[in-house]
């Protein structure tokens, strides 16, 4: 098997220099044969993944991805072929919220030695058409807080907390809802709605948990339809959000499990879409795409003794 490293050097407002502690690490396991690439713009994840895979395509590689969700999202959605990859996460980011399913959430995946010395399982991804996600998918409210959350960042000095409470804030004052032609399995949830949401995992934003349970190997994914057209619906219903009592937020919301989602704005509408905290301009895409759950389609390494937390294990597995 090869070992191929990918760090993001941006990623995150750590003090410690991940390319440091990286190849420091490496140069401990010299039986690794390890590669080591560094990421220069966003979105190079991505074609250097693609490289990769075809100049070793005849072999496993097991990618090592050192960054956040969204360099996790970037690297996974340039596989050509999922069969033959294993991806490892070495959580350094401002969020990496797909770990949140798992047993010591991120701690565990923070033992490079762990990590190498793991073991894949099967995880199901989000497939939104020109590209995965591991996490989640949405349109709306909270891809335009991920939008602003990516500018605000930049400029944070004092941590990750402010820059989501911002451009929260920011948004629910300036609240949109829009009409949007929806199908969901088939079915039309056709209207205006603040928020489209689709989660693979528990835990989205850093600390938004919506559900009490969710499995990312179910072959389903959690499907939110939000709508609130006033700042004081949006703050009155964030907090229940954010905790999972969506009971609290009555018909305003409605949630169902589901293997396929199609959003449409209307012609001339802008639409906001986010995967894994990445934005993407939706005007190439004609301002629609489809989510669909890839069932078991991801080896995802796992370090020893780690395992999805009970309330998000599939029914009779694992």
């Amino acid at each position: 098997m090869k070992h191929i490293f990918i760090i993001n050097p941006r990623a995150g407002r750590e003090k410690e220099n991940i390319s440091v502690r990286v190849r420091s690490f490496i140069a401990t396991r010299p039986d690794l044969e390890a590669l080591v690439f560094t990421t220069e713009y966003c979105g190079h994840e991505t074609i250097l993944v693609g490289r990769l895979c075809h100049i070793f395509e005849d072999e496993t590689i097991r990618l090592y991805i050192c960054g956040g969700s969204g360099t996790l999202c970037r690297a996974v959605s340039g596989i050509p072929n999922l069969s033959m990859v294993e991806i490892a996460f070495f959580p350094c980011g401002m969020t990496n919220d797909i770990l949140k399913v798992f047993e010591g959430e991120e701690e565990p995946f923070r033992n490079l030695n762990a990590l190498v010395n793991g073991t894949p399982m099967y995880l199901d991804l989000l497939d939104f058409g020109f590209g995965k996600a591991l996490n989640f998918c949405s349109t709306g409210f909270d891809a335009k807080v991920a939008m602003d959350i990516n500018s605000l960042a930049r400029f944070s000095i004092v941590g990750s907390k402010l820059p989501y409470y911002t451009a929260i804030m920011k948004n629910a004052v300036a609240v949109r809802h829009s009409m949007y032609t929806i199908d969901i399995d088939g079915h039309d949830f056709s209207g205006r709605k603040t928020m489209i949401t689709a989660l693979n995992g528990i835990t989205y934003g850093g600390s938004f948990t919506p559900f009490d349970r969710a499995c990312p190997v179910n072959a389903k994914m959690k499907t939110i339809l939000y709508d609130a057209n006033t700042m004081f619906a949006v703050m009155k219903h964030m907090n229940h959000f954010r905790q999972g009592k969506l009971d609290k937020i009555g018909s305003s919301l409605v949630s169902l499990d589901a293997a396929e989602l199609r959003v449409k704005a209307p012609e001339g509408r802008i639409i906001y879409f986010s995967a894994d905290g990445e934005t993407f301009d939706m005007k190439e895409h004609h301002n629609e795409y489809a989510v669909r759950v890839m069932p078991a389609a991801l080896k995802f390494v796992l370090p020893q003794n780690v395992i999805l937390k009970e309330n998000c294990r599939a029914e009779g597995g694992i």
